[in-house]
């Protein structure tokens, strides 16, 4: 298992992104295992709304094509989730902030 490394929002807008790498199979054909567990963690007394976004773009950057994640979108509070298909880049988005941060963590496994 593997981890990447984690981003803190703190603020309105776009966090820094996190760039996954995928796996390469070795057979032709063969879809290698792409799971990815999200964690977002709000610090005590956060006041926020944040949504994960994801990015199939080759080389994802901050004016690329993002999409809000089906489950975590326009969240208040501390939230898990998982993607079970191929994306080649994870962000948050914070659309409200008066105060706190939030932490999203992603993991990748086997």
């Amino acid at each position: 298992m593997s981890a990447y490394p984690g981003q803190l929002a703190s603020g309105l807008g776009p966090s820094n992104i996190v760039v996954v790498n995928l796996p390469m199979s070795p057979y032709w054909g063969v879809t290698p295992n792409y799971a990815l567990g999200i964690i977002c963690t709000l610090s005590i007394g956060a006041l926020l709304t944040y949504s994960v976004q994801v990015t199939g773009d080759q080389v994802p950057t901050p004016t690329g094509n993002w999409n809000n994640h089906d489950t975590l979108v326009a969240l208040s509070s501390s939230a898990n989730g998982n993607i079970a298909f191929p994306v080649t880049g994870l962000r948050l988005n914070v659309t409200t902030y008066s105060a706190g941060s939030i932490n999203l963590a992603v993991v990748q496994w086997p």
